[in-house]
């Protein structure tokens, strides 16, 4: 496992802080969040999902990081993995920064774990009990 991070979370604070982001896998994001609170009657919007998981990612730090991963099978592509206890539940976190046309941040996942997860500082992130999975 490698102990940092590709992406420097400055960086992945600051393209958010500019609204410099998109989500590119809905379906493993901000709908697997809505998904995760509505299986305890909580109703979130697409909008408000979408806050929380900013919100969620400005809150990491180093030691939350996992590994870095290839991602659509392109060598070019490199994502970041985290993992964290946010809102009293464990998420599995990961986006990259596409660099092609200027910087922007990619949020590619933001759901339960589907698997334990250990971070680098040795945090043991918890299987989630909803996958996010439609």
């Amino acid at each position: 496992m490698a102990t940092k991070a590709r992406y420097l979370l400055k960086d992945v604070f600051r393209l958010i802080a500019d609204g410099s982001y998109w989500f590119s896998a809905r379906p493993r994001s901000s709908y697997a969040v809505i998904k995760a609170y509505g299986s305890s009657g909580k109703t979130l919007s697409a909008d408000e999902a979408e806050a929380f998981i900013l919100k969620a990612i400005g809150d990491l730090t180093e030691g939350h990081f996992c590994e870095s991963v290839l991602q659509w099978n392109d060598p070019k592509c490199i994502a970041d993995v985290y993992g964290l206890i946010y809102d009293e539940r464990p998420w599995y976190v990961k986006f990259r920064i596409d660099s092609e046309e200027g910087e922007t941040l990619e949020e590619i996942s933001f759901h339960p774990p589907e698997k334990e997860m250990k971070t680098v500082n040795g945090s043991v992130i918890p299987k989630g009990a909803n996958d996010g999975k439609e």
